[in-house]
């Protein structure tokens, strides 16, 4: 795209012109289809933590599965299932007790919950 005051070629991305400065929003420039998107709050990044709320043994299973959005229950299937197969969670299950971080947090209730 062009800005028309000055003629530099810009992105479609910049709101102002780099020589002239002129705004991108009084209509001089053409946009593209798609229109810009407002800020949206970052996401947090997960933590690979030990779930002490919805552990069994140590909560290195609730943990895999709070980190993969997965049933608790499921992930210790899975495990049991790699243990047969491989042997592998044998030795990997206490590195894991022992790296892990522990979270002593209670899981968040929905909105739902919190007026009951």
């Amino acid at each position: 795209m062009f800005c028309t005051a000055c003629g530099f070629s810009m992105s479609d991305e910049h709101r102002y012109c780099a020589r002239c400065g002129k705004p991108a929003n009084d209509g001089q420039f053409q946009w593209s289809a798609a229109a810009p998107q407002p800020p949206q709050a970052p996401i947090q990044p997960r933590r690979l933590e030990r779930d002490m709320y919805h552990r069994k043994i140590a909560g290195v299973c609730a943990g895999f599965a709070a980190y993969f959005n997965m049933d608790p229950t499921i992930m210790r299937l899975i495990w049991v299932g790699l243990f047969f197969a491989t042997g592998v969670p044998i030795i990997v299950y206490p590195i894991c007790w022992l790296v892990m971080t522990r979270n002593d947090m209670p899981p968040r209730l929905g909105p739902a919950y919190q007026n009951a």
